[in-house]
């Protein structure tokens, strides 16, 4: 039996009404979604502006929105800095987009309206219809919170937040751990309200945490095949327990993790340990893991000792350490770093990456033979992908936009399959800003 149960809540100054609906018992198996391309879904553009230093994004996000044929045509020019629409957010924008494109969710970050969930209509171009519906989540994630949305056909997005991290010291006055307290939040996309949320400490374990360590953030959340646990990325930080200063040197790493809760109830969370590498697994702003149709998990690493790997974790909600795939060495260099990536199905990903934290690349990689082919998109020390949040996987087809810092650039298309690379539109760029993401 599904059961539902309806209430209240006020937040901030003014009586805004959401509604909290239960999930149910009776939860869907999720899947790979499957793509099979539409040539009449709109593709939205996205760019950063600079604040007070190039390249920071801190200025506030503009979108525009072209046909699929207009992003593929090198002939075409956009321009989302002239022509494009702000999209509220003080800072950068955490945006995503529904499945056809016809939907593009934000939550602002920062400043006044940090927190709020909003959604608005794609019209084409600089057209968007802010839609009437939507839910601030300052209250329990703060005005910065970290989400992405579920494969679940666009009914659910996850926030999450870690915050409050204080030290605790024993009875002899020596440090003892660190911890914030951590806050999973599921959001209803569609009637733009909170279904539920549940905050608690999560302790690593005692020697961890009697080295210094603790969960600093928390990002990436997937939805397992069986669709009852989420999977959550996670970053650590160090305090030097001598000082109670904090210590993020990196000379002591720990095993990378992820925590693991119910799904739905977000209840019960339990953290995982790799063998495999030390790197954080949150990710920055995009997606950093997704369901493969092998029924595992797939996940990136940041930071680590020896570069980025790409993790799995199998069905048992455990990762599998008999899988090793190195990034540094299926591309022959040392020090790679994955800043976003998407799984493109069959196997396959494209990954932005950069390299000794210089540079931005792109690679196809193929997760079943644990190979990697670097991109031929053009070499610019001022390209980045470091802030970088989308991917559009249209059919065989995956879109990225390419602008180093202040120059123009262009959308490309990488063929999933084949590995064969298109130029597409050129994007017309402003000292400063960047583009990040298409939509």
């Amino acid at each position: 039996m599904k059961k539902q149960f309806l209430k209240l809540l006020m937040l901030g100054a003014f009586a805004t009404t959401m509604t909290i609906a239960g999930c149910s018992k009776d939860q869907q198996t999720p899947e790979p979604e499957e793509n099979l391309g539409d040539s009449n879904r709109w593709i939205t553009l996205s760019g950063a502006i600079m604040g007070t230093t190039a390249g920071d994004g801190n200025g506030g996000t503009m979108v525009y929105s072209v046909s699929v044929n207009d992003a593929k045509d090198p002939n075409k020019s956009i321009s989302v800095y002239d022509n494009g629409f702000p999209v509220r957010s003080q800072r950068t924008a955490r945006l995503q987009s529904s499945n056809d494109g016809s939907t593009l969710f934000n939550i602002a970050y920062t400043g006044p309206n940090g927190g709020e969930f909003s959604k608005y209509k794609v019209n084409g171009g600089a057209s968007y219809s802010e839609l009437s519906d939507k839910v601030n989540i300052a209250s329990y994630a703060t005005a910065s919170p970290r989400w992405v949305k579920l494969f679940d056909n666009d009914q659910t997005g996850i926030a999450v937040n870690v915050s409050g991290v204080k030290i605790t010291t024993g009875a002899n006055g020596t440090y003892a751990y660190a911890r914030g307290t951590s806050t999973v939040l599921s959001l209803n996309l569609q009637a733009a309200g909170i279904k539920t949320y549940e905050q608690y400490e999560i302790p690593l374990s005692t020697t961890e945490e009697a080295q210094g360590f603790y969960i600093g953030r928390l990002d990436g959340p997937v939805l397992n095949k069986a669709g009852n646990k989420l999977i959550i990325g996670a970053s650590r930080s160090k305090y030097n327990p001598a000082t109670g200063v904090a210590d993020n040197t990196g000379t002591v790493k720990i095993a990378s993790k992820s925590v693991v809760v119910d799904y739905p109830s977000l209840k019960n969370p339990k953290v995982i340990s790799s063998t495999v590498s030390q790197g954080n697994t949150n990710g920055y702003r995009s997606f950093n893991a997704f369901l493969a149709e092998d029924g595992n998990i797939y996940q990136a690493t940041q930071n680590g000792t020896a570069g980025s790997h790409i993790l799995k974790i199998g069905q048992n909600n455990e990762y599998d350490n008999t899988y090793v795939f190195s990034l540094d060495a299926a591309l022959g260099v040392t020090g790679t770093y994955v800043d976003a990536w998407r799984y493109a199905g069959n196997g396959i990903g494209i990954v932005a990456y950069s390299v000794a934290d210089k540079g931005g690349y792109l690679a196809r990689i193929d997760l079943n033979a644990k190979t990697a082919t670097k991109i031929a998109i053009p070499d610019d020390a001022d390209l980045s992908f470091g802030q970088y949040q989308g991917f559009v996987v249209n059919g065989d087809e995956v879109f990225v936009a390419v602008t180093p810092v202040g120059k123009d650039g262009n959308i490309y298309i990488i063929n999933s399959r084949t590995g064969t690379l298109t130029k597409g539109a050129k994007l017309l760029n402003k000292a400063g800003n960047h583009y990040i993401g298409v939509f």
